[in-house]
């Protein structure tokens, strides 16, 4: 498979096809603001499966969600703590990922971006890339692009051949830092705020098992 590729900064035109390539099912690779990731709309079934395929990743393990912006959140989000939204809109966008309660809404979604009645969310600190969810009018389901197991990614090019080459498309943007540094996730699903992993954002809580969706 030959990938359609895109280079940053994107025109206002690429970035219209890359929308229609993902809003036509495609899976592709992309910067994020802590490692490369690879994607999809979330509310395909189809597409979520391909990355499972491709990735070779574990089909017990969730897909997190990248959103746009808090009208989304708010969207698929159910139930928290107030003090919780609050310490959210302090510390987002940025390198955190929330598990939280899914709404009515979220049941749209794929299966495999749902646990147990649980959503993972993260707003990513990169401006084009939520604009591009923004237009898009639903989430991405993703995850690090790396086959599981292996290191992740801050370029294309160190993104392994299999999986440049397993995708429909591919947004070259070098991600400015210099180590992977993964988000921190959190589960606010059960009221107590629990830290699933350290990252790149700190929150004070309970240090509990590892995380199962990320």
């Amino acid at each position: 498979m030959t990938a359609h590729l895109y280079y940053s900064p994107l025109k206002w035109k690429e970035l219209a096809e890359l929308v229609n390539q993902v809003r036509l099912g495609g899976v592709g690779l992309f910067p994020t603001d802590t490692v490369y990731g690879i994607g999809c709309r979330a509310n395909s079934n189809d597409s979520t499966m391909a990355i499972y395929r491709i990735k070779e990743r574990p089909v017990d393990k969730t897909l997190p969600l990248l959103i746009g912006g808090w009208e989304m959140f708010d969207r698929y989000c159910g139930k928290i703590a107030t003090e919780n939204r609050q310490r959210l809109e302090e510390l987002w966008p940025g390198a955190l990922t929330v598990v939280v309660p899914a709404s009515q809404a979220a049941r749209t979604l794929s299966y495999h971006c749902i646990r147990e009645g649980t959503i993972a969310m993260r707003m990513p600190n990169h401006a084009r890339l939520r604009f591009l969810i923004e237009q898009l009018g639903v989430p991405l389901a993703s995850t690090s692009a790396n086959l599981s197991g292996k290191s992740e990614a801050l370029t294309l090019e160190m993104v392994s051949q299999k999986l440049r080459g397993a995708v429909d498309w591919a947004w070259s943007e070098p991600i400015p830092q210099k180590e992977p540094l993964p988000s921190t996730v959190i589960d606010l699903s059960r009221g107590e705020v629990q830290i699933l992993r350290e990252g790149g954002i700190h929150w004070n809580g309970k240090k509990t098992s590892e995380d199962p969706c990320c």
